[in-house]
């Protein structure tokens, strides 16, 4: 009998040398797993909204909220200046999503994917219609992401 008991406890003893480890390897993989299914859920949602914002421009091709500007843009209506300003917010609130979901994600994701949005941002900035609509709402935004882009309508501002 004591024979099997050593024999008994040498197993306990090689599952526990061996199983914690591949126990905590398996952790550390479904935590990695579960971060990468959050980046790519995060590049979805905007996507999607994204696609929609397009469709919402595609649906009124007389403003000037393309991501290319008119060169010679029309007088609006009231009514047409009220639905470029719906548009300017709805574009605004996707780029504030964006900017609040990638700075929670690792460095991975901002390098990949937060890139084409600042790049993005940063041009609309640059754009009288949309600039006259950031400015108007300024209160409404959150505010880290106002301040980082206000930094930077001053550095490019002429």
């Amino acid at each position: 009998m004591s024979q099997t008991n050593q024999i008994l406890e040498l197993i306990t003893y090689l599952i526990t040398i061996f199983g914690v480890p591949f126990a905590i390897y398996s952790y550390l993989r479904e935590q990695k797993k579960q971060r990468e299914e959050r980046e790519y859920g995060t590049f979805d949602a905007l996507d999607d909204k994204y696609i929609e914002l397009q469709q919402l421009c595609l649906n009124y091709p007389n403003l000037d909220v393309f991501d290319t500007p008119y060169k010679n843009p029309i007088t609006l209506s009231e009514a047409e200046q009220k639905q470029e300003e719906a548009i300017f917010l709805i574009r605004i609130s996707i780029f504030e999503r964006a900017f609040l979901m990638y700075q929670r994600e690792d460095d991975y994701a901002k390098s990949c994917q937060w890139n084409g949005w600042d790049i993005e941002i940063k041009e609309w900035l640059n754009r009288e219609n949309f600039k006259r609509i950031w400015d108007l709402n300024t209160a409404y935004f959150d505010q880290k992401f106002y301040n980082h882009y206000q930094e930077i309508s001053k550095i490019n501002a002429p």
